[in-house]
């Protein structure tokens, strides 16, 4: 009961954080990168257009979402309909449907605070998970560690599906070691894909993962919501594209269209596994230091035979073979679904005695990195190969920039030697987590999750 209490209070606290920087960023920046197009369909849907893009696009310039440029960006980020004419959403419609409601209440603003809502609850549940694994106090820390920093922070006022895929992942997570039913766990699991392709790979491990040593009823339980959302969503892709699949707007953006094609999307360099975690403009390091605890953390998970770091194997997989840095949109675009993971696995590495010291330096470094993307939510937004904006934030106060101790991507110069450092780094990271034997004791959890503890 304490646990569901602290729990709990992590989310009111987080999520009463989450909307006001929501808010200001809302007030400050525009809707940006694919931000607009999701809108664009609930605002259709909103207006009774269904899925038709073409009626809210002419009016866009009063809509409140408005990225700029208006006229010209549409044709070439919509796919086509084999049912009517016209131009429909490229993306997955999940997350339009989601927030349609809350776009017609309150417009952008209302559909920013849920989308808050729904990170503060997957921090809060990514704690309870935790919370089985370490002791109290390393859960606790694990939870306001990642939970106010970059991904999480960010992506609380960010309409992007992976912002929501981390409260599915969190139920996934969750029920995985005991803190929730398997019906949130079955929940969370079809939910992934309903909002993105990308949520394939976490999905299909988390089943797995979840149905292991389960009876087939169990696991039948477990994949019926998953194949009812694969049902549901193909005949809604066959009233709106006429293609009765899952995700058929990417079948047609990539296969009606002449003028584009997978390798127009495919990753920018064969390092964008390495680049998700350190390059300088995108990558979760240089926004977040305090990561580095996690890779710590997800070594101890390793020894403790929980095996949590392998559902992250297949994503993260997938997520570097296509633009890994997720376009216009702000660092770890793609980490942003793995944030229950990342607090998970920060709860590991401050119950690791050794190494818990080093978040004394690495906590302020992230405090810093967080406050400057929420005060001017405007330089969240990079470019690849230039250096971050946040760079010159710091500017003035440091006499350089910090980050230039990450590879910057898409150069030359000294990026393959930092790339080779940092990649060592990250794996002796790791290395340290496995073969550290003071670690904190671990709370007792179910089935084959977790281990014994050790001192």
């Amino acid at each position: 009961m304490v646990k569901r209490h602290t729990s709990f209070a992590l989310f009111v606290l987080l999520a009463l954080l989450y909307v006001a920087a929501g808010m200001w960023t809302t007030r400050r920046v525009g809707s940006t990168g694919d931000e607009p197009y999701y809108l664009l369909a609930a605002d259709s849907l909103v207006r009774g257009h269904g899925f038709a893009l073409d009626g809210p696009w002419s009016s866009i310039p009063t809509s409140g979402y408005d990225p700029g440029d208006h006229l010209v960006d549409l044709p070439r980020q919509s796919a086509p309909s084999l049912r009517a004419p016209g131009h429909f959403p490229l993306h997955d419609l999940g997350l339009s449907v989601l927030l349609a409601l809350p776009f017609a209440i309150g417009g952008r603003a209302l559909a920013v605070v849920c989308v808050g809502l729904a990170m503060a609850a997957a921090v809060g549940l990514a704690h309870r998970a935790g919370s089985r694994l370490v002791s109290p106090r390393a859960a606790i820390a694990g939870a306001l560690l990642g939970g106010l920093s970059v991904p999480a922070l960010t992506y609380s006022g960010q309409l992007f599906p992976d912002s929501v895929m981390a409260l599915a992942m969190a139920a996934g997570v969750a029920a995985l070691v005991g803190a929730a039913p398997l019906w949130a766990g079955a929940v969370g699991i079809a939910a992934l894909p309903f909002l993105h392709l990308r949520g394939w790979p976490l999905a299909i491990a988390l089943l797995v993962a979840l149905g292991w040593d389960r009876r087939w009823r169990d696991r039948a339980a477990l994949a019926a919501p998953l194949l009812a959302v694969v049902i549901g969503i193909s005949l809604l892709d066959l009233v709106v594209y006429g293609v009765p699949l899952p995700h058929a707007g990417f079948l047609l953006f990539f296969t009606a269209r002449p003028d584009t094609s997978v390798a127009a999307y495919a990753t920018t360099t064969p390092f964008g596994f390495l680049g998700l975690f350190v390059d300088r403009a995108f990558g979760l390091l240089p926004a977040a230091p305090i990561a580095l605890l996690a890779f710590i953390g997800a070594g101890v998970a390793i020894r403790r035979r929980v095996a949590l770091p392998l559902l992250v194997v297949p994503y993260l997989l997938l997520a570097s073979a296509v633009d890994w840095t997720g376009g216009l949109s702000p660092q770890a675009r793609y980490l942003a679904p793995l944030v229950p993971l990342l607090v998970v696995f920060l709860s590991f590495g401050v119950a690791a005695r050794p190494w818990r010291r080093a978040g004394l330096v690495l906590a302020p470094l992230t405090a810093a990195m967080s406050a400057a993307y929420v005060a001017v939510p405007g330089i969240r937004y990079d470019s690849f190969g230039i250096p971050p904006f946040v760079d010159r934030t710091f500017d003035k106060a440091l006499g350089g920039h910090l980050s230039g101790i990450y590879p910057l991507f898409g150069t030359d110069g000294a990026t393959g030697l930092l790339l080779i450092v940092w990649a060592t780094i990250l794996v002796l990271a790791v290395v340290a987590g496995i073969r550290s034997h003071r670690v904190t004791p671990l709370s007792s959890s179910p089935g084959t999750m977790a281990g014994g503890a050790e001192h």
